[in-house]
């Protein structure tokens, strides 16, 4: 029996042929130029789970680095805040001290109260990259009211309780005659409460006593940032509108006790933000050493043999172009020529 075969049949296989080379040359091309396998699926098999898995906990530990990049800079951002408000704090404190209840520097010392309660509003409204990085989880919103905005509710609320209290404003020429001891009674009980509780809250802060948790590394939580609402800055506020707004200099003890008390609270803030500043870097520095080997376990399953690669490119180039000249004859070859 005879068997035939076509240059057209011959043609079309080796068109078929070309086509195939030349999609293993597209993808030869690529994993020589990315350094990685065209189609990890393929290649990598049963394998392809492990790899997903070790890229899903690397985009992880990514994403959590990326966020403690974030929480540094407000924790540091945070611990300048304290530092010149301590600063400040103490300046007053030792002015208080060495004035020792003498009425000759009073109007030098009530400026400088002003000028605290002003930086320490300024402060604990301090924004970053737009949220109030005291506003608590309330980052959206300005957390402390400005004293020395006009019908501010917390100048508002000193002013009717000292009038409530003496019968007359505190620029009044009569303060003067207010006793030692009724001012005392004073501080203690109605003013010292417009910094505590529901007058804090409703007068002086809109921040929330929650503060800000972040997930710092792939098995710890921390709180990264400090409410406006601590303790030491409802001391802080209340030490500063004592000496800036009360119109009097009978204010000393009081307001060793109140600056004392806020100076000490600041110093345990700082330290405890200190802690919280060296965890986020221990496991920043931990995820590092960590992502480095994961991308290195992903190399091995994922990363081609470059000179293999650039072989495989080379000769298939050439089996291309052998190719495409064998078709080029066959396309010549006819019955009229062989005869």
């Amino acid at each position: 029996m005879t068997s035939y075969i076509s240059t057209q049949s011959i043609s079309s296989a080796m068109r078929q042929s070309i086509l195939q080379m030349q999609s293993e040359l597209a993808s030869s091309e690529t994993e020589l130029s990315t350094g990685n396998y065209a189609d990890i699926g393929l290649t990598l098999g049963a394998q392809t789970g492990v790899d997903v898995s070790l890229q899903s906990e690397t985009s992880l530990l990514q994403t959590i680095t990326t966020t403690n990049q974030t929480v540094t800079t407000r924790l540091s951002t945070t611990q300048t805040i304290l530092g010149n408000l301590q600063s400040n704090a103490q300046d007053l404190l030792n002015s208080l001290l060495e004035n020792n209840g003498s009425t000759s520097n009073a109007s030098t010392i009530q400026a400088t109260g002003q000028s605290d309660l002003q930086n320490l509003i300024s402060g604990l409204n301090t924004t970053l990259t737009g949220d109030y990085i005291f506003g608590g989880t309330n980052t959206s919103t300005q957390p402390i009211t400005d004293y020395y905005a006009t019908g501010a509710a917390n100048k508002t609320s000193v002013d009717n309780a000292f009038l409530a209290a003496f019968g007359m404003s505190q620029t009044s020429p009569n303060v003067s005659t207010i006793s030692g001891t009724s001012m005392q009674n004073f501080l203690d009980t109605q003013f010292a409460s417009l910094f505590q509780g529901t007058n804090w809250s409703t007068n002086w802060s809109s921040a929330t006593n929650q503060t800000l948790t972040n997930q710092i590394s792939e098995s710890q939580t921390a709180n990264t940032s400090v409410s406006a609402n601590n303790t030491a800055f409802q001391q802080l506020a209340q030490a500063y509108t004592m000496v800036a707004d009360l119109g009097t200099q009978n204010l000393s003890s009081s307001a060793y006790q109140a600056l004392t008390s806020a100076i000490s609270n600041l110093v345990e803030v700082q330290a405890s933000t200190g802690m919280v500043q060296s965890d986020v870097s221990s496991a920043s520095n931990q995820m590092s050493l960590q992502m480095n080997i994961l991308s290195t376990q992903i190399g091995n399953l994922e990363s081609v043999n470059s000179y293999e690669i650039s072989t495989r490119v080379s000769d298939l180039q050439t089996q291309i172009e052998t190719s495409y000249s064998l078709t080029s004859q066959l396309q010549q070859l006819s019955l009229v020529k062989y005869l």
